[in-house]
């Protein structure tokens, strides 16, 4: 799967425009959103369009989503590369379970999970998004089992005129922890070219984004036998299960710079248009800033693995001969492709045919760690002795492949619609781990690579009727055929392969029906029901990324069965003027639940991949969005949703039956409010709230405030729109206004400071 240039064009669809001319006819817009509309029928549906978002500070596309219903995304900072999303009864780490597209190219990432498996939010800038389409749960045979917790799609612009962008942003945190006490800075510069040429619509764009981030890791030890240095600069605490602990250092700013590069097409053929972008995004991170704060009595930082503080507590700051203040760096580049065509199946027919193709590949992808700081005094000999470690991607990427037809009016009758569809992918991973110099740059011997390919192909039908005024019942079957192939394993002994493992092939199959009826009790007032199964297939790193090293030991299970369940939704629903109210009451009933659990084997912990038997989840959503408000200028979209989720059945730790599964709050609330100041300046307030959760399946993480934890927060966001001229836009705004302390984990961002000018010439 090598790439022979970044330089490729691909093309991505477009939620898109077939524009039908006919004789004494308006022209139409034909779209997939409107043929295969039933997607957006038999799922409760959340949309925010860009006026809307115009009041969040949005530095990356996945802000956009920030505040929609039940939903979180775990941005830890501006540029963070593992913004993973949850919705629902999926959580954050169980980004297999939420697929992410724009306009219909792919952005989810089905090659890993948890915080590895997060989307690609950074290969599609947030200016380009027109709308985002948040879609609840697996109702529709479109889209499998990755829907399970839901979809988000995001249609960006359609070049229709000559249309020139430029847009700068600065943003500024402060933050005071611990030790540290700093700003941490970052910048962001945009620009866009788009016009028509005759048929051909082009898109260029160019989005490059720097920042430093707060330190993301805290480090912490609980005491242990054992003297050794006495030391200076340490803190008492506790760590998130409630042990004493001393904190003595934490990871410093993460450097992250991200270059993408944009063109997207489009061109009209008689009736049949062809779409298509290139994404090739050019990213680094660096940590190369670790902050230690142990000294010894003369001032002088101390890097020992045994340290004493002056009471009298012991503790170790590394074990396995790796230190946790190494050095980090990442370099890189990938491209996103595509390709689609829509149109009519022959002259005055009511069918409309869609066919999409899409590549992402990996160009490049290498993490180094030193093994050591360079201040440490052992640096070099660790180092000599290849002590460090540098990760590479090889052979990574996927290929997709749709093909949907579909009509509004069966055999003429307007009261029943169709849609067909097929789907192949193919996904592909492949991991090397190597022993390594870091200060001469030399690669050592192999810690034994890992990796496999999954394949599915898959067909769908969904069929609706109006069959009364009053009821509309939509019926869909899915069928999915899987297959884990290829998976291999590297054994490797103190950096000798003994041997390699190969798994057997899998092969796994099976039937999804899809049911939705809805009866229009007015001609505003709709309410709902639907009930869907879902499978959801595992993913290359669960089924054959093994790691077998000293500070971290995962064991992948190549026979993992797939997710199944079971999901169901009432939704009533009213229209207001210029607004709605909705409230959903959903279920899931979800088996062979995969997820990342902790076991002791022969004294040792190692992560691996096993199924919690039975997860069941129910809650409830309510939802008020309304334009002028009792007739005033306020604009506000409102929403509040409780989700409780319970682990029914594990066999392999019983002990953990009746436990919250983890990382899901029970309440979950935000508000978007602006307000016209004057003709040209609007004023713009933003909430989130999210009660506490667990990080842990035993639940017994359940320390506050403390790195680790799964905080309740409650953040503030602010923020002014000023349209200075006809073509300037500038912006000044806040998150985090009382700069809450909170973690999700790692630390949430503290008070951020923003200030953006944009130009906009047609």
């Amino acid at each position: 799967m090598k790439a022979t240039s970044p330089l490729i064009l691909s093309l991505s669809l477009l939620q898109a425009g077939l524009v039908i001319a006919e004789p004494n006819v308006p022209t139409i817009t034909v779209s997939s959103d409107i043929l295969f509309k039933d997607t957006t029928i038999v799922s409760p549906t959340s949309t925010i369009t860009k006026e809307q978002a115009a009041g969040i500070n949005v530095t990356t596309t996945e802000d956009i989503i920030s505040h929609e219903p039940n939903l979180v995304i775990r941005k830890r900072y501006i540029g963070d590369s593992n913004g993973t999303i949850g919705i629902r009864g999926s959580n954050m780490f169980q980004t297999t379970r939420t697929m992410v597209t724009a306009d219909g190219l792919p952005l989810h990432y089905f090659l890993q999970t948890s915080f590895s498996g997060s989307p690609r939010w950074s290969l599609v800038n947030p200016d380009e998004v027109e709308s985002a389409e948040v879609l609840y749960g697996p109702f529709s045979a479109e889209y499998g089992g990755n829907s399970i917790g839901g979809v988000v799609r995001l249609k960006t612009r359609d070049p229709k005129k000559r249309r020139i962008v430029l847009k700068g942003s600065l943003f500024s945190q402060d933050y005071d922890e611990l030790s540290t006490n700093e700003h941490f800075n970052g910048g962001k510069a945009f620009a866009s070219f788009e016009d028509t040429f005759g048929n051909l619509g082009l898109f260029l764009s160019y989005n490059h984004l720097e920042n430093d981030s707060q330190p993301q890791t805290q480090f912490a030890a609980t005491a242990s036998g054992g003297g050794g240095t006495v030391v200076n600069g340490t803190s008492p605490g506790v760590e998130e299960h409630g042990t004493p602990a001393t904190y003595y250092g934490d990871s410093g700013p993460d450097h992250v710079t991200t270059d993408l590069y944009k063109v997207k097409a489009n061109y009209n053929v008689g009736d049949y248009q062809l779409r298509g972008s290139i994404a090739y995004e050019d990213r680094k991170r660096e940590q190369d800033d670790l902050n230690n704060y142990l000294t010894d009595a003369a001032g002088n930082p101390v890097f020992d693995n045994n340290v004493t503080t002056p009471n009298g507590t012991n503790f170790r700051t590394s074990n396995f001969g790796s230190s946790v203040f190494q050095e980090r760096s990442q370099d890189r580049e990938s491209l996103l492709l595509g390709l689609g065509l829509t149109g009519p199946l022959g002259d005055d027919s009511d069918w409309v045919f869609d066919l999409y193709a899409t590549s992402f590949e990996i160009l490049k992808d290498e993490e180094v760690r030193t093994g050591r700081n360079p201040a440490d005094p052992t640096f070099a000999a660790s180092n000599a002795a290849f002590g460090g470690r540098l990760t590479e991607y090889d052979d990574t990427g996927w290929t997709t492949f749709d093909a949907k037809v579909g009509t509004e009016s069966l055999n003429r009758n307007e009261n029943h619609r169709l849609s067909i569809g097929y789907n192949y992918s193919k996904y592909e991973l492949e991991i090397n781990p190597f022993r390594y110099n870091s200060i001469s740059n030399t690669k050592g011997a192999t810690r034994g690579a890992s990796g496999g390919e999954t394949f599915s192909h898959a067909i769908f039908a969904q069929w609706g009727w109006m069959f009364n005024p009053k009821w509309d019942l939509s019926l869909g079957l899915r069928y999915d055929d899987w297959r884990g192939e290829n998976g291999f394993f590297d054994d490797n002994a103190d950096g000798l392969i003994t041997g390699t493992e190969k798994h057997n092939d899998r092969h796994e199959s099976g039937f999804s029906p899809k049911f939705s009826l809805a009866h229009f009790m007015t001609d505003k007032t709709t309410i709902r029901y639907s009930l869907a199964r879902a499978l959801r297939f595992p993913v290359t790193e669960e089924l054959y990324q093994n790691v077998n090293e000293a500070l971290q030991v995962s064991v992948a299970d190549a026979n993992l069965e797939p997710e199944d369940g079971v999901f169901q939704n009432i939704m009533i629903e009213h229209q207001l003027k210029d607004g709605l109210l909705r409230f959903n009451l959903f279920y899931e009933d979800v088996d062979d639940v995969i997820f990342s659990q902790n076991v002791t084997v022969n004294g040792a912990t190692l992560r691996t991949f096993l199924p919690v038997n039975t997860v069941q989840t129910k809650g409830a959503e309510f939802v008020y969005n309304q334009n002028r408000v009792m007739g005033s200028k306020f604009n506000t979209r409102f929403n509040v949703s409780y989700t409780d989720a319970e682990i029914d059945k594990n066999k392999l730790d019983p002990s953990l039956e009746g436990n919250t599964f983890p990382r899901l709050p029970n309440w979950r609330a935000n508000l978007l409010v602006d307000y016209p100041l004057t003709n040209k300046l609007v004023a713009h307030t933003g909430i989130r709230y999210a009660s506490n959760s667990y990080g842990d399946l035993d639940n017994s993480d359940n320390e506050e405030q403390v790195f680790g934890a799964q905080d309740q927060y409650i953040f503030v966001n602010t923020k002014l729109n000023w349209q200075a001229t006809k073509t300037t836009q500038l912006s000044f705004g806040v998150d985090n206004v009382f700069n809450e302390e909170a973690y999700v984990h790692h630390p949430w961002p503290s008070r951020t400071f923003f200030l953006e000018a944009k130009a906009v010439f047609e």
